[in-house]
Parts: C-alpha cells; structure tokens; sequence
C-alpha cells in the first residue's frame, strides 16, 4: 500500500508540471529498477515528460527509453493504455514502422472488445490515437468526435489528448488545425469599470452581448460592483466556471468596492460568491489596498492564462472601459493574447471608498548580487531578462522585508525562482513559457509557493 501511495504521488508531482522534481523522487524510490507495471507505466511517462524538454540526440533517445518502457508494461497486462503510448513514443523516436506495428495491435485490442478502456472516452480517445498513427486521420477524427460526445465537459481529458494529437500530427508535418473544433470553450479573464447603475440596461446589454460573442467555459476575475459583478453574472448565465480572484477578504472587498454602490450590488455580489467554483484571496492583511488589487489583477490574468494552457483553449481578456476615457494598456496587452474590448457611457457617480495609496514591489536578485526593488512588472521582466543566463529569482510583496535572496538556492540556469504571484504576474504579460511548481517555503508572513519559471526570450 506505501508502494502505491508513493507512485500516486509521483504522478501527482509530475501532473503540476515538475517534471524534473518527479524524476527524481522516482529514482529515490527505487522504481526505476521495477518490474511492476504501474512503476513501468509511470517511468514510461516520466521518460516522455523529460523527452519533451530536451532537444536533438539526447530528446530522441529519451523518447526510445519511454517506448521501451511502456511497451514492457503492456506485455505485462494487455493494456491499450501503454501500447499506445509506446507506439507514440516509438514515432517521436523516429521508428515509424514499429509505431505503426504497435498501433494496429491496439486498434485490434479495442475494436475486437478486449480492452474498451479505462473509461468509455478513454477507449474511444485512444482507438482515436491509433488510427492517428496509421494514418488514417479522418477516421481518427470521426473516433476522437465520438470520444468527445461520451463525455462533453471531461475538460482536462480532452486537454490531455489535444495535446498529444497536436504533437502526433506536427511529427507527421500535418496541420494542427483540424484540433481546433474539439477545444474547450475559451478563458475569459474580465475587468473593468465601476460607474454603471445597478439598473443600467444599456451597460448590462452590451456586456452580455460581449461576453455570448467570446463563448467562454470559463472566467478569472474580481466582482467590484459595476462591470465586474455583471461579466460574471453573464458567465453564471451560460453555466461557466467562474474563478473568482479578490485583493482581500470578501468582507472587507464587499466594504470597500461593492457596497457603497448599493445593496443591489451587495446582494449580486453575494449570490456570485456563494455560486463560484473557487475563490482566491490575494492580499496579506483584511484591508483593500492599491497594492492588493495590482496584486489580484495580476494573479487573475495569469491564473486564466494558466488555466487555457492546462485546457488547450484560447485566453481572451474583456476589458469594460469608459466611452471617454480611450483603451487602458495592461500587461495582457504584452502577451499577444486576444482582447475584446466594450465602450460603456458612466451612468452611476463612482462611490468606491478610498484605498491606502501603497506599491506592489517586485524583488530581483541574480547571481548573490544586492536585490534590486522596482514597483513597475516590465521594469522586473527587463531585470531578468538582463540575467537570463545567471541564476536568479524573483518575487512580489504587498510589505515586509525582501524575502527573494532565499529563493535564489531553488534557482537553475535557465530557470528563474519565483514566488507563485511573482510567476503568474510574468505569466500574465507573456514573459514566461512555462511555471514549474517546486514546493513551499516558509516566510514571516506565512507559507510561500515557490516555483521554477521559463522566461520566453521573445518576450524577455
């Protein structure tokens, strides 16, 4: 039973994306020297994670090893689930005879009723990924479509296999398009303005018409009385998840930015909370600050980014603007990301109460150098991008002294140590390609979620 749990939580660590983490505690264990199908199962994954961060010789002789791998689990137990990943291992490796060899076994594994799959997308999914390999794309369409009707809403799976299609397909030299169809719906992060009646027809119109033309599944923001508040009533209306992100804790946001707008709003405010899927509460203290909602509005760009990338959707920002204030620049603006963009004439006196005029400070340090404090995200960017090949960190804090030099012995060259909010602020202008999490480290002022993050030097 210990053996299990510990392969359980292997696989969890190598799910968030830490991949280099999981390896290692699968040597440490031992399960590299196993004979037991599972520890097989999973090396063949881990082997095909790493695969996929290298590059030439050593990428394709680690896509041979995960074929190996997971071609021995299979003779283990017959199993469609690692066939088939050994057949698409062995293409990735470059024996496209063998791939197809495997594949056709597991086509006769599915379509001759001895294995239907973990569950009945699964089967269908994989059957989808067989004729994939045999070439035979639209039949694998009409398969993966199927797979899809068996289950509608089974998001990450879908990801999952979107993901491995896209990578099948670009082996073969093939269009990646022909995926797009089978997405999930796409992120919405939403912001905006106040000054909207409770009673404003005109405003909620535009919004809803806004939010139905983008079709999302899901959406990150606050719910500030005004466009906030009426983007997710929108989003509740066509049954989207709604990720709700404050800069404090709902009482005192309540106070602050809903209720001196009316009890309409407070009451609106309510029904959303009680209904979100989750809530994330940003700032360090119970008082809304300045600081706090830079904070929140960074962390609920990245958290939408972050989640379209689990999902292999599209992130698309709405941004609600005053007709005569002109288009607001953000750091969604940087990312290359969509923005749909609504003009709405004031229609109510903006009665928010006044917020403590404090900074949000983002931390730099490279190599043991001093560490460097600036209050602007792009002046932090230019900062790493400056050290890109040193070991660095970074982080972001509301008050308290600098806390980044610890960070700095969890950083690699290449990979830049941040706290979660530092990671998702970069995430969220487009500065990083990938956020790997490595743990939590404590602080004066609490736990600290650290991770390891890859800039993109496009970006950067």
């Amino acid at each position: 039973m210990a053996q299990e749990h510990s392969l359980q939580t292997i696989l969890s660590i190598a799910r968030t994306g830490a991949t280099s983490r999981a390896w290692a505690a699968f040597i440490a264990a031992g399960y590299d020297q196993s004979g037991d199908m599972r520890a097989l199962t999973l090396k063949g994954r881990l082997l095909k994670d790493r695969a996929r961060l290298a590059a030439g010789a050593e990428r394709q002789a680690l896509f041979a090893q995960s074929a190996e791998a997971y071609e021995i689990a299979a003779a283990i137990h017959n199993d469609s689930y690692p066939l088939i990943n050994a057949a698409a291992m062995a293409l990735f490796a470059g024996d496209k005879a063998r791939t197809q060899a495997i594949a056709s076994r597991v086509l006769e594994l599915i379509d001759g009723g001895v294995d239907r799959g973990e569950t009945p997308y699964w089967g269908q999914a994989t059957r989808a990924e067989a004729l994939l390999l045999l070439d035979r794309r639209e039949d694998a369409e009409a398969s993966f479509a199927r797979a899809i009707q068996l289950a509608p809403e089974a998001w990450e799976d879908h990801a999952a296999t979107l993901r491995q299609f896209a990578l099948l397909t670009a082996q073969h030299g093939g269009d990646v398009r022909w995926l797009d169809r089978f997405r999930p719906p796409p992120v919405l992060h939403f912001s905006g303005m106040m000054g909207i009646a409770s009673d404003d027809r005109d405003s909620n119109s535009a919004i809803f018409n806004a939010i139905e033309a983008i079709a999302p599944g899901f959406g990150v923001g606050a719910l500030a009385a005004g466009s906030d508040i009426i983007a997710a009533e929108a989003l509740a209306a066509r049954g989207a998840e709604l990720h709700v992100v404050l800069p404090s804790d709902p009482a005192d946001f309540r106070r602050s930015s809903v209720e001196p707008f009316g009890q309409d709003w407070a009451t609106r405010f309510d029904a959303l909370l009680s209904g979100a899927h989750n809530l994330v509460i940003c700032g360090t203290g119970d008082v809304t600050s300045e600081a706090s909602v830079a904070l929140a509005d960074y962390h609920a760009m990245g958290l939408a980014a972050e989640l379209a990338g689990q999902l292999e959707t599209r992130a698309v920002a709405l941004r609600v603007e005053p007709v005569d204030r002109g288009e607001r620049q953000d750091p969604w603006s940087l990312s290359g990301r969509d923005i749909q963009r609504v003009a709405i004439a004031t229609s109510a006196p903006v009665r928010a109460l006044p917020l403590p005029q404090d900074q949000l400070r983002f931390d730099i340090i490279v190599d043991d150098s001093t560490v460097r404090t600036v209050t602007q995200l792009a002046d932090a960017v230019a900062a790493l991008a400056d050290g890109r090949d040193a070991i660095a960190a970074i982080d972001c804090r509301l008050d308290g002294a600098p806390r980044v030099a610890a960070f700095l012995a969890h950083g690699q060259p290449g990979m830049v140590a941040a706290s979660r909010d530092a990671a998702l602020a970069l995430l969220a202008c487009g500065a990083v390609q990938r956020i790997e999490p490595i743990g939590e480290m404590a602080s004066a002022v609490g736990p600290v979620e650290l991770c390891l993050v890859v800039l993109n030097r496009a970006q950067s």
